[in-house]
């Protein structure tokens, strides 16, 4: 059949979705993507992978760039003629879905990887808009031939009882997986005394960066050999995004080394020693996926997308969000025991490997393909 994947940046289909479009092709499945234009397109399109693009909002809320957005993802579908598709994120979860339904597309798959800023920010437009975007999810969500798969409990039980969401469309799949063999740990020890702590996600105010850059500053006054290595960039759609002017002055603070986007994850992990993310919210992400295959300790957030990923005093540690000195104090104690963070690395890998593997993400999300299409109208 032919299976159409969209998402809101053709970074997060590089990224995010690549085994799982090689994976169907390779099951003789015709796989098409759509997303709005980047750098990455003609990656994905050297991939033998047919791609369309649409104009991404400049911001969340704004109801032009949504409504532009709606009509150009509508203009792909009928271009392309899908029979199934998979959309990624929640923007796109619902324009996509409402493009789907206007071209007569049969299956849908929503993927919901978290639940976005609308539905944790606490700012009078996401409080306006909730409700409206509630609704809007419910009418779409609760069609025949619509998957809806979370990659934590927390947010798909949150929406079933919201009335969002039908509990027996639900499914949970945990992340995007990560290959084992890529991300694997390093094999010698670097030549050098820093203890390199990293965040890599996008740079929005609710992964916790404020925190972890007060926390850095208690580590690095009593580690002055620590360092804190920030790898993303600014997201503007976001409402929540750090400014780049904010993002530059970061470099100015002693023992901060801003990198921009890096695309060779796992050269850059062979060069870290610890992994922060002390994010508010979660699905269950991917960078912690990564570190923890590639045998790295984590420090991150006691919130659903987080555990089981990390199990809190064996793999990492799990600190309550939007706190400063307890993450520094699990930090120092990182930073000081190389031991303690090869023990815990040990343990990582092993989780990773029984249960976050791309090979079973990718078997999961066969199956939620599977069971959908007897339901979808003929």
């Amino acid at each position: 059949m032919h299976i159409t994947l969209t998402a809101n940046t053709d970074w997060y289909l590089h990224n995010f979705s690549l085994d799982l479009a090689r994976a169907l092709r390779d099951q003789g499945h015709q796989v098409s993507m759509v997303c709005p234009p980047g750098p990455y397109v003609e990656r994905l399109r050297d991939e033998g992978f047919r791609v369309r693009t649409f104009t991404a909002p400049k911001e969340g809320f704004s109801l032009t760039g949504n409504q532009r957005a709606l009509k150009e993802i509508t203009a792909a579908y009928r271009a392309l003629r899908p029979e199934l598709v998979h959309l990624f994120t929640p923007v796109c979860v619902l324009l996509g879905a409402i493009a789907a339904r206007r071209c007569r597309v049969a299956y849908r798959v929503a993927a919901l990887t978290g639940l976005g800023h609308v539905f944790t920010a606490g700012s009078a437009k996401a409080r306006v808009a909730r409700p409206a975007l509630k609704w809007l999810f419910r009418r779409e969500l609760k069609r025949e031939g619509t998957a809806v798969v979370f990659q934590n409990s927390a947010d798909r039980d949150e929406l079933v009882a919201a009335g969002v969401v039908d509990p027996e469309r639900c499914h949970l799949v945990r992340g995007s997986g990560v290959d084992v063999e890529r991300f694997r740990p390093r094999q010698a020890n670097r030549d050098d005394d820093e203890v390199r702590i990293l965040f890599a996600s996008r740079l929005l105010r609710e992964k916790g960066l404020e925190e972890l850059l007060a926390a850095f500053a208690l580590v690095h006054s009593e580690h002055p050999g620590t360092r804190l290595w920030i790898a993303g960039e600014p997201y503007a759609p976001n409402p929540s995004s750090f400014s780049r002017a904010e993002v530059d002055g970061w470099s100015r603070r002693p023992g901060v080394e801003v990198l921009g986007q890096v695309e060779d994850m796992p050269g850059l992990l062979a060069q870290v020693d610890i992994v922060a993310l002390p994010s508010y919210r979660e699905g269950t992400p991917k960078i912690l996926l990564e570190a923890a295959a590639c045998g790295l300790p984590i420090v991150a957030t006691d919130i659903p997308g987080c555990q089981g990923v990390v199990e809190d005093g064996k793999s990492g540690y799990l600190m309550p969000a939007k706190s400063v000195k307890p993450l520094a104090d699990r930090l120092v104690e990182l930073a000081a025991d190389p031991e303690l963070r090869h023990r815990f690395g040990k343990r990582g890998r092993a989780i990773i490997v029984d249960q976050f593997s791309a090979e079973k993400v990718i078997a999961d999300t066969l199956a939620v393909y599977d069971g959908l299409m007897p339901a979808a109208p003929k």
